[in-house]
Order: C-alpha cells, then structure tokens, then sequence
C-alpha cells in the first residue's frame, strides 16, 4: 500500500513539474517553440523521395545557409516544383553530394549551396563523418527506428521541452542536452555551457526558419556575432601552400563527382550565398576568390551564382552575418528561382 502510495505521489509530482517547466518555456517565444526537430529521422524522410524523383525534380544541398536562404514553399509557388531539401544545418555537403551520384539514379537537378569552409576544407574531417552518420541512418534505420519516430511526431510537435537539435546549443532544453552539459571532473560537477546559440527552428520540409527576435534585436544579435568573431579568427589562416592541397583535393573531389552526375544527364548549379563583410573578409583571406571559387567553377564547368555578382543576392542584411531572416529568405528565393527560370537553368511548370 505504501509503494503504491509513494508511486502515485511521485506521478503527480513528476507531472506538475513538468506541467510547470513546459508552462515557463512557452512564454519564452524569442528563444523557444514546439516544432519537430531537424534530425537524421526527419532527413532520412526527406531523402527517401528522392528514390522516386524523376529528371524533372530539384534537390537542394548545402549547409545552414542554404537551408536557412531558400524557403521550398516560395519555390514550389514560382515552379510548381517543391524541391527535396537534403540541406544540413551544421554540416558539409560533400557526403550527401557522394550518396546521390554514386547511390542513386537521380538525373534531375542539384542545387548546390557553396560555404567555402564546408566545401573545400572539411573533405574527410569530423564534420564529413557526422554527415556521414545520417546517411547510414538512411540506409541502416530499422522498423523500430522508423515507428519510433513516427510515434514521438505528436510530442515533439506539441511540448517545446523536447523540441532540440543534434547540433548543441546552450538553449536546449530537451533532457538529453541538459545531461549532456554536465561532466564529472575530479569529483566535481561541473556545467559546460556551448557558445553556440540556437537562431531559429525548421518546418517539417526542413526550412530553417530565424527566430523573429534575431531580425531586430541589436543584443541578440551581438551575441551572436560576437561568437563568430571569435571562432572565425582562429578558423580561417591565410592563403597557403598547405590551404592550397586541401582545396585541390576537394576540388578533384566535387569535379569527379559532378562529371559523374553530367554523363547521366543530371544538372548541378553552384551558388554563393552572401556572408556579410565582417565574416567574409575571413574567408576572402583564408580562400581568396580568384584561387578557390573561380578555380572551382571553371573546373567543374557549371552553372554558378556568386553574390558579388548579382544585386539581388546581397541586398539583404544577414543578422548573424551569415543567415538570412524568414521574410528575406523568401524574397530571396523568389529572386532566384525567377533567375534561374530566366537563364534557362529551370523551367515552370
């Protein structure tokens, strides 16, 4: 009687702490909301349209900017066209590039956003492999797998304490990135908070989408900016010899890849997302244009759009430096899917 008692009690007490710590956090709208994460399940689901995709569809690849630039929706409006987003916040597009060449049939089109560190200098690094991860999720994922995650879609879609990425960001708030933050040092506990923080959340077509507060708060912003300051200086040395083998080798890389995708009639079209000056004055020190992008373009020999050619490319302010908010990512893709249609790259249906 008494276990049973201590049960029931525990059960209440359990369920109005939760009740409490879900209640806080749903106010805190400028930093939270209830949404199905963006993980390997919810890629493995975008992925597997692509088995079915025929010449006339369009998948999109790239990191965060491309997922965070380009809203599927508004494509979709001005193509008739809905592309399958295999973007992947946090992580280089090379891996998910080598899976649709070599593993599938796919002979459409590639739309493929260009990061310069995450295309030329992560090739077979900690970041490749994470990447990799995924797509032996795809592939390996059991039935169980596969029910589990459809089972946890109401939850993730209602509680916001469950709502978290696999990338790790100081305001998670889901059990396992709270564990996650706490290590045990010589006895001691201790917290270990990230630097990074979480700047938006993703529909379940995988658009990333930017908290509202990012948009017009200078102090958010700051917060931001100031963490890649301080990453970006130790992250990008000057132009060397050393600099110079790495691009080579993911240059030989992406040009093998995309001759493969070519001779079996697919088209791939490379573009240069924006990144305000404070963060691409970076990258031009670290990969100069004229000795990485432009090599590469005239290697591979395809389409591309850089945006210091194209005004409707870096008209937009990026709050963080390097992403777009949600109502310019819109303009944005309607501006380039218009250009596309117009150089014959795309065609409306």
């Amino acid at each position: 009687m008494k276990l049973k008692i201590t049960l029931i009690l525990a059960l209440v007490l359990t369920t109005i702490s939760v009740t409490i710590w879900e209640g806080y956090w749903r106010t805190q709208t400028d930093y939270y909301i209830a949404f199905l994460e963006d993980d390997r399940n919810l890629w493995s689901q975008e992925r597997a349209k692509v088995e079915t995709a025929t010449s006339k569809d369009i998948i999109l690849l790239g990191a965060s900017r491309t997922g965070y630039n380009f809203n599927t929706h508004v494509w979709e409006e001005i193509q008739d066209i809905k592309p399958i987003n295999l973007t992947a916040n946090g992580k280089p597009p090379g891996p998910f590039l080598e899976d649709i060449v070599n593993n599938t049939s796919f002979n459409g089109t590639i739309i493929f956003g260009v990061t310069p560190i995450a295309v030329f200098v992560f090739n077979g690094g900690r970041r490749w492999r994470v990447a990799e991860k995924w797509i032996d999720h795809y592939y390996n994922r059991t039935y169980a797998q596969r029910l589990g995650f459809e089972l946890s879609k109401p939850l993730k879609r209602n509680l916001v304490t469950l709502s978290a990425s696999e990338l790790t960001a100081y305001n998670d708030l889901d059990l396992k990135s709270l564990i996650n933050r706490i290590s045990i040092d010589d006895g001691r506990i201790k917290t270990h908070n990230s630097n990074l923080v979480k700047i938006g959340y993703n529909d379940e077509d995988r658009n990333l989408i930017m908290f509202p507060r990012l948009t017009n708060n200078p102090i958010y912003q700051k917060e931001i900016t100031d963490h890649w300051n301080n990453v970006l200086t130790n992250a990008f040395p000057e132009y060397s010899e050393k600099i110079e083998k790495v691009v080579s080798k993911s240059i030989n890389n992406l040009e093998n890849l995309v001759q493969t995708f070519k001779n079996r009639g697919g088209k791939i079209i490379f573009i240069r997302h924006k990144a305000e000056e404070d963060w691409n004055k970076h990258t031009k020190r670290s990969m100069p244009r004229d000795k990485v992008w432009d090599r590469f373009i005239e290697t591979v020999d395809c389409p591309s759009y850089h945006f210091e050619d194209y005004d409707f490319m870096s008209k937009h302010h990026l709050p963080d430096w390097s992403h777009m908010n949600a109502e310019d990512a819109k303009t944005y893709t309607r501006d380039m899917v218009n250009q596309l249609i117009k150089d014959g790259h795309l065609t409306k249906h």
